[in-house]
């Protein structure tokens, strides 16, 4: 495993994500600048990746067809211009173009530099995977506190320096490219397990992995988006306090990603998504029957190890079921894995306005079970 490498990729990752994280907290200066109302704000968010989960897959197909490991300077280069012009534009339609360029951009990044990844982790694919994810965690995380803090003391030219982090890691990436390559295929030789490395795809296994990544995806989007409301509406807590338990479940992302991914290595990509699961139906579980606020954000913290702890051996199962076509695992993997989430919460909201925010914490206990049930159904691969 080439660890200088893997922490470049993570940099990398999170150079890319920041620019989608910082969306959910450059919302409010949008509103007030350009007086547009809580629909047009929410489809800037729906721009960000409606069109980045599409095109995703169909990147990864494309880069299976040959080595296309540039792919990712272009990819992190559009996320940060994309974004950085909004500091430029004063139209909502043209503010909608660059948001979704963006997420295209993003899209661009992902399977290329998943595979690339692989291609560095060695026997350790879980780990490297989850330490290249938990850059990703970490821009999410600080990309809406570095968008506001931005957008605060500079106004809006402030995006200006997502632009400008694009134009620096995608040259940096650039450069560092040839050398990754030589890495990857040094590593790929001396691999003690490459005679016995899975060649064949199993369409069927992935098919029922990507049930548990639509379960995943939808349990992250709820918690996400009903968790602050529910802290306020049933708990009776200020919104500040509702906004910090996100900010538990993200901090529980970025602290305990690895662990997940060095479990994984030793005891099985399976074994750690059906405790992480496990642990997850028992924390949404308790978490109806306390009225705690303290016990809400351990609770929150379990939850988020459970959901972050899954992603790296999640990818890294994909990819061994579809062993020919790495880049279109990954784009399915890490595409569906952000956007399904968008689909169903909408739908949870539903339920939440026809009866109350209360039902939608009684359901997510049983997505946890069923992606726990389909955690068995899923084999191990070399």
């Amino acid at each position: 495993m080439s660890k200088k490498y893997l922490y470049f990729m993570a940099a990398g990752h999170f150079s890319c994500d920041i620019n989608t994280g910082a969306i959910p907290g450059l919302l409010p200066f949008f509103v007030a600048i350009y007086g547009m109302d809580y629909k047009l704000a929410a489809g800037l968010v729906f721009a960000s990746s409606f069109m980045s989960s599409i095109i995703q897959p169909l990147i990864g197909y494309w880069s299976d067809r040959g080595t296309t490991p540039y792919l990712m300077s272009i990819g992190i280069l559009i996320s940060g211009l994309s974004l950085g012009s909004a500091a430029f534009i004063t139209d909502y339609n043209l503010l909608f173009v660059a948001v979704t360029m963006m997420g295209i951009g993003n899209a661009i990044f992902h399977p290329e530099a998943a595979k690339l990844v692989n291609g560095l982790a060695g026997d350790n694919k879980a780990l490297s995977m989850s330490i290249f994810s938990t850059g990703g965690s970490a821009g999410f995380c600080l990309g809406p506190m570095v968008g506001a803090a931005m957008a605060t003391f500079f106004g809006l030219h402030g995006l200006m320096a997502f632009g400008m982090l694009g134009i620096i890691m995608g040259a940096v990436s650039c450069i560092l490219i040839p050398q990754m390559r030589k890495a990857a295929i040094y590593i790929k030789r001396h691999n003690s397990n490459v005679e016995s490395v899975n060649t064949e795809n199993d369409w069927p296994a992935f098919s029922r992995l990507t049930v548990f990544v639509i379960v995943r995806a939808g349990l992250y989007t709820a918690l996400t988006t009903f968790l602050p409301l529910y802290c306020v509406a049933v708990l009776g807590q200020e919104k500040a306090v509702g906004s910090f338990s996100i900010t538990i479940l993200a901090l529980a992302g970025i602290f305990t990603n690895w662990i997940g991914g060095y479990a994984a290595d030793r005891l099985g990509n399976t074994l750690v998504l059906r405790i992480g699961m496990l642990l997850m139906a028992l924390s949404l579980t308790a978490f109806i029957f306390t009225n705690n606020l303290f016990a809400v954000y351990i609770l929150m913290f379990v939850a988020g190890f459970s959901l972050y702890a899954c992603v790296g051996p999640m990818v890294v199962l994909g990819q061994s079921y579809l062993a020919k076509n790495i880049g279109m695992a990954s784009g399915v993997t890490l595409g569906i894995g952000f956007s399904a989430g968008g689909v169903i919460a909408p739908i949870l909201g539903w339920i939440a306005d026809n009866n109350s925010i209360d039902y939608v914490f009684y359901i997510l206990p049983l997505m946890a079970v069923i992606g726990l049930l389909t955690t068995f159904t899923l084999k191990e691969m070399k």
